[in-house]
Order: C-alpha cells, then sequence, then structure tokens
C-alpha cells in the first residue's frame, strides 16, 4: 500500500491543524488585551458578575496562550536550527529584532497619544534603550523568538534532555517571582521552555497531533480544567513548576484541540486564516485598540442601565473581532501603499541584481540566487502554496532496489510545482506595485502566473504555443489570463511576451531565467530533503525533470552544503542540459517529439545552467516508453495522476538504479538490507483526458521488462 511521510499534511494545503493553533492563539491574545486593558476598566455598574466572569476566563487561559504559540513556533523551527548561521541568521534572527525594533518604535509614537491606555511603553530614551535591549514590552513574542532560536542554534549539539531541563527549571523559578522580571521579560524566562520542546519533541507533537480524538479533547481539557482548579484551590501558582506542568497539560490540550477543529470547515477555516496573518495582527491589534478604548469607553459607560446589561455580557468577544477586523485592514492599506518593510526584513541590495520587475533577458547574466535564497522563499510561500505531501510505495522501493521518496507537486495549486515561483515572483512584483505580468511557456508555468496573478489581483497575459495542451489553455483562462497563442518555440514565444511587455508596460516573469522562480521552484526540492530527514530516511540523491533548468537549479540550491547528490532527467532528443553541460555552455537543441510537452524547451536557461553545472551531478536520459512506464506505475501503485513530464522524474530514477558498474548510483544492496533513498519531485499533473486513456490502455509495468529493476 502506498504511504505518506509527511501525515501532517493533507493534499489539500499546508499543516492546517497548526495554522488553526495560531489562530486560536492569537485571537485568545487580543481577546485577553480587550479584557484588561479595555472591558475591565468600563464602569458598567449592572450589579452582575458578567465582567468579573471575563477577567477570570481570561486569567484561566494565561497557560494556554503563549505557551502553545512557542510551542509552534519551535515546531516550525526545528528543521532550521541545524542549518548554517548564514543560512537563518537573517530570516530567523535579524528578521525578528528589525520587526521587534521597527514596531517598538511606532508603538512608542502612536501610544504617547494615548496616555491613559494601560500599556508598557517608554516615556523617556533610557526607557527605550532599555526595552529595545534587556526590558522587552508588549511586542515581547517577537523579542523572544529571536532568543530563543539564536540559543537553539548555538546548543544544537546539547542533549534536548539537558536543555529541557535547565529551560523547565528556569521557568518554574521565574514562576514563583524570584527572579528579577522588569516589563515582559520573566514572559521570556517562562517560555524558553515551550519553545525548545517544539524544536526537540516534534516528531512525538506531530504524533500527538495525528492521534488527536474526541475522547482524547475530552481527557485533555478535563485535565487542563482540573489542573486550573486544583491550583487555584491550593494557591499554588507561585509555588515552582505548578505553572509549568499546567501549562504543558493546557499545550497537550491546545494540540488536541487544533487538530479536532481543523476538520471543522468554518471554525478551522477561520482560524486558519487567521493563523496565516498572525504577525501583522499582533504588531498593529494594540495601537488599534487603544484608539477604539479612547473612542468607546465613556459612550458605552454613559448607555442605560438595560443597554449596559445587555452588552457586557458579548462586548468582548464583539470588540476583539472588530479590533482583528480593524488590524488586518491597517495591514492591507500599509502594504497597498508601499510599507511593506513594516512586516519584513528588507531584501539585501546586490549590485548585479536586476531591478525587481526588470524583464529578464538571455541577453543579461541574472543574479545567482543561493541556498538563503530558497531558504527565504520558502518562509515567504508558507501558507501561499501547497504543502504537497511525500509519497512511497513499498512495490515502487522493490523495482528500484532503492527507497525512492516522491514529492507530489502534481497536487500543488495548479497543478505543477511553477506556482511557488509562480507565486514569489508576481508576489514581490506586486509589492513593487506593478499592476501586471506577461508570461511565456508550454503550460504550467502560464497556469501559475495567471493564478498568482489573480491572487494579488494583477492582470496576466501569457503566451503559449499553438500547440499547447487544451487542458493548460483552458486552466490559464479560467485564472482570468489573457491567452497568446504564438508559434511552437521559445523562441517564438519570447518575441512574442517580449513585444507584449513592452506594449503593455509590464515585466515579463520566465519561466525559469529568474531569480525568484528559480528560488521558488527550489522550496519544492527543500521541502522534500526536510521530510525525508525527520522521517529519518535522508536522502542520498534528488532527481528533477529539466526543462528550461529552473527546478534543478532550485534543487541544487535546496541540495548545497549537503551530500545529496542531484540527477536532472531530459526525454531523449531533448537534452539540452546534457549538452551544455558537456559543452561549458547552454546549447541549444532541435527538441524532439516527446510526450512529456513540458520538457521540450531548445535550450536551458542562462540562470539555470549557470548554478547546474557545478550542483548537478549528472542527466538521465528517457524515451518515451520509460516515461509511459513510470506514469502507469504512479497510477497503479500509488492512485497518483501525474503528467507525463512529471513521471520523467521516476522513470528517470528507475533507469539512475539500474546503471550497471556505477558505485556511486543510487541502487542499494538488497541483499544487505542496505537502500539509497532517492527523492523525485513530481512536478505536475495537467494531463489532457485522451493522453490519459492512450497511456493507461498501455501495458501495465512489467518488473522483468522495465529499466530500474533491481532482479
Amino acid at each position: 500500500m502506498p504511504t505518506r511521510t509527511d501525515r501532517a499534511a493533507t493534499p489539500a494545503g499546508r499543516v492546517v491543524w497548526a495554522d488553526v493553533a495560531k489562530g486560536a492563539c492569537i485571537v485568545l491574545v487580543v481577546l485577553w488585551h480587550v479584557v484588561v486593558k479595555h472591558y475591565l476598566r468600563i464602569d458598567w455598574r449592572i450589579d452582575l458578575p458578567v465582567p468579573g466572569a471575563w477577567g477570570l476566563l481570561g486569567e484561566q487561559l494565561l497557560p494556554l496562550r503563549m505557551p502553545l504559540f512557542f510551542t509552534l513556533s519551535g515546531i516550525f523551527a526545528a528543521n532550521a536550527v541545524a542549518r548554517p548561521w548564514r543560512v537563518v541568521g537573517r530570516p530567523r534572527i535579524a528578521r525578528n529584532l528589525y520587526l521587534y525594533a521597527t514596531w517598538l518604535l511606532v508603538h512608542t509614537a502612536l501610544l504617547a497619544l494615548a496616555p491613559g491606555f494601560p500599556t508598557d511603553r517608554a516615556t523617556s530614551l533610557g526607557g527605550l534603550l532599555a526595552q529595545l535591549t534587556v526590558t522587552p514590552s508588549n511586542l515581547w513574542y517577537l523579542y523572544a523568538l529571536a532568543l530563543y532560536f539564536a540559543l537553539a542554534r548555538a546548543l544544537r549539539r546539547v542533549h534536548p534532555a539537558v536543555l529541557l531541563v535547565a529551560s523547565g527549571a528556569l521557568s518554574a523559578v521565574a514562576a514563583t517571582g524570584l527572579l528579577d522580571s522588569p516589563g515582559n521579560r520573566g514572559q521570556v524566562y517562562q517560555n524558553l521552555v515551550f519553545f525548545l520542546a517544539g524544536v526537540h519533541l516534534r516528531p512525538y507533537l506531530q504524533g500527538w497531533v495525528a492521534g488527536a480524538t474526541g475522547r482524547r479533547l475530552a481527557a485533555t481539557g478535563t485535565a487542563y480544567a482540573v489542573a486550573l482548579a486544583a491550583m487555584a484551590l491550593a494557591g499554588a501558582e507561585s509555588r515552582p513548576g505548578v505553572w509549568l506542568l499546567v501549562s504543558a497539560v493546557a499545550v497537550a490540550f491546545g494540540l488536541t484541540a487544533a487538530a479536532r477543529a481543523a476538520r471543522l470547515r468554518v471554525v478551522g477555516g477561520a482560524l486558519a486564516r487567521l493563523g496565516r496573518r498572525t504577525l501583522p495582527i499582533y504588531v498593529i491589534h494594540m495601537p488599534v485598540l487603544a484608539l477604539l478604548d479612547r473612542l468607546l469607553a465613556g459612550p458605552v459607560a454613559d448607555l442605560n442601565r438595560p443597554a449596559r446589561v445587555l452588552l457586557a455580557a458579548g462586548y468582548p468577544v464583539l470588540l476583539t473581532a472588530l479590533v482583528l477586523a480593524l488590524s488586518l485592514a491597517v495591514h492591507r492599506g500599509l502594504t497597498a501603499a508601499g510599507a511593506r518593510w513594516l512586516f519584513d526584513l528588507p531584501r539585501r541590495a546586490r549590485t548585479d541584481h536586476h531591478r525587481e520587475g526588470e524583464t529578464m533577458s538571455r541577453s543579461h547574466a541574472p543574479a545567482l540566487p543561493d541556498r538563503a535564497s530558497v531558504e527565504e522563499a520558502a518562509w515567504w510561500l508558507s501558507g501561499r502554496v501547497v504543502r504537497t505531501p511525500v509519497l512511497n510505495s513499498p512495490a515502487i522501493d522493490r523495482l528500484a532496489g532503492a527507497r525512492i521518496l516522491l514529492k507530489a507537486e502534481n497536487l500543488q495549486t495548479g497543478g505543477s510545482y511553477k506556482m511557488r515561483g509562480a507565486m514569489l515572483a508576481v508576489g514581490r512584483l506586486a509589492a513593487a506595485g506593478h499592476t501586471g505580468v506577461v508570461a511565456q511557456s508550454t503550460g504550467n508555468h502560464a497556469v501559475a502566473v495567471a493564478l498568482a496573478a489573480r491572487r494579488h489581483g494583477l492582470a496576466a497575459t501569457v503566451v503559449l504555443p499553438v500547440d499547447a495542451a487544451p487542458v493548460k489553455v483552458d486552466r490559464a483562462r479560467a485564472a482570468g489570463a489573457r491567452v497568446v497563442l504564438a508559434g511552437t518555440t521559445v523562441e517564438e514565444r519570447l518575441a512574442a511576451a517580449r513585444r507584449l511587455a513592452d506594449a503593455d508596460g509590464h515585466p515579463l516573469v520566465d519561466a525559469y531565467d529568474h531569480p525568484d522562480v528559480v528560488a521558488g521552484q527550489g522550496s519544492a526540492s527543500l521541502e522534500l530533503i526536510e521530510e525525508a530527514e525527520r522521517a529519518g530516511t535522508p536522502l542520498d540523491a534528488l532527481v528533477v525533470p529539466v526543462g528550461g533548468g529552473g527546478g534543478v537549479a532550485g534543487a541544487c540550491l535546496a541540495a548545497a552544503g549537503t551530500p545529496i547528490e542531484v540527477y536532472g532527467v531530459e526525454p531523449v532528443g531533448c537534452d539540452s542540459l546534457a549538452r551544455s553541460l558537456a559543452a561549458g555552455r547552454p546549447t541549444p537543441v532541435v527538441p524532439a517529439p516527446t510526450i512529456a510537452d513540458g520538457l521540450r524547451p531548445s535550450c536551458v536557461g542562462d540562470l539555470p545552467f549557470a548554478i547546474a553545472r557545478d550542483g548537478v551531478r549528472d542527466v538521465v536520459r528517457v524515451d518515451d516508453d520509460a516515461i509511459a512506464d513510470a506514469f502507469r506505475l504512479l497510477l497503479m501503485e500509488l492512485k497518483v495522476l501525474v503528467e507525463p513530464s512529471g513521471a520523467a522524474g521516476l522513470a528517470g530514477a528507475l533507469r539512475l538504479a539500474a546503471r550497471p558498474g556505477d558505485p556511486d548510483g543510487a541502487a542499494g544492496d538488497a541483499e544487505g538490507g542496505r537502500y539509497r533513498t532517492v527523492g523525485v519531485v513530481l512536478t505536475g499533473g495537467n494531463v489532457e483526458a485522451e493522453l490519459v486513456a492512450r497511456l493507461a490502455g498501455g501495458p501495465v509495468a512489467d518488473p522483468a521488462r522495465m529499466e530500474g529493476v533491481a532482479a
């Protein structure tokens, strides 16, 4: 039976339960601030315990909110902790410190206009410097994320048990009040253990989530309630270890509740959407709340008694919803005004980098992205594209004589991994103020650009060959793009695309000669590498089909600094990369007919070649029969529909495994029980029904006939 190595992910999207949990946490954070900084300060005068009940509820959720938030943050940081400082320093540390400092200055300026609003604020230069360094403000989450990650990275070689015991002891002591903890420093002390737990206990936490049931939800909810009651009755909140224990139970409950809520279409969907927007809500909501406090506190208190009684019960919920909506509206307004620098670390200037939005040309040498570019792309794309599952079939493993892990990008939005590069490139162009884009390809890149443009509110014009697959033409049009058919070669399409770009004044997003496209495509390989490591089966080789080379170049960057060997796969007669590597320069070919229509560019791109010439171990050539066999194998063994261009990757892996006399090949030693692990990116699934019928109707893959069989 086929299996998946990514049980937490679904074909429909990224890890939904984590987004639901983050969404619930940010709602609870805003609700708490609404209650303690506004609601409880209103003179309700209703002789009912309703305000006190809201205050009590908020206090009972204190052990849940931030511990769960930091546990999730640790889970997401687990893979990055093992990477070099030069790769993770900027996105994980510098970015959070930059955001903390930037928004601390914004809050200081804005909250000075509301002196009566009860929140930490600096009133002197010395106070501001203290908040920037040793006494974090109400934005302390960003401060703590940078600090926690730096500690986890620096101490990664220390045994996890030692780290968890030490940080747990720090948390227990901090909860007693024995440590000097001005501002939010105590929160920083108390929550380190949860971040480290997320980093080092990630597989166990994911297993807990995967096994979430209604019975477990009831059990953990009851345990949390009992722990809270016992702590309150005994007055033991400040006793060493009690708060830590209650918070651990709360996190178990929170993870279980998030997993169950993720299955609820309305509730889970709403929380997941908020969970993907926690940063703008977190940094904006306090000034918004301060403004609403100034506008509403007096009028609400002046209402007549029946109105106050009626309003008191639901007022915190209503105001929380209003603060969330206004925070997101402010975020949209700021980003539309070009203030994206408020929400992300500005990109590093590169003297050899094209201006954002400049049309890429084969006559110019594009800037070379690096592994950090892929890391940054993966971070930016998180929540914007599907984190597709990794599939494995014992039957395919037996055929190959090696473990084959298949990254199912045919399940990506738009039907191919091209969505990654298109979303990144188009998103950055939209942020730079462009109103439209132009693209050309044999189909998948055009579909992806059309979808990305629609997502960002841009106009899209895509140029496809006159013999493009109808399914790809239809999908591009369905996404709202203007479709122009031009010629049968890449040169003809490029000429048409450039004319349209010049006429419309819109940038051309090349299908592979674009650094953002290469970096975005590389995020698929990076996810595959990470999933293989997490499953305890790290990759030895990575196989990617080659058209213009953007995908294999991205794979080279994702595998940089690791022992993974990267192989390209090209159809026989469409082997520009293989010939280019032999010649030492991009070498065009006259593409031969092939069922893999997405792998027929006449020449590998300049940018992909510049990366691949040092990163690709070799290129495997496969014919249409091998591609068709791989197509049927995927359909029969995994019940996965992949277009021939995507199936070429598996065909190449099987041929690679069968190479005789290659001590460095991917084949395993079946007799010794040792199997090398080979990753394959199934790049797309946009295929015509007629072609599916023709290929599926062929002979089923025969182990005695197929190349790549370990006999």
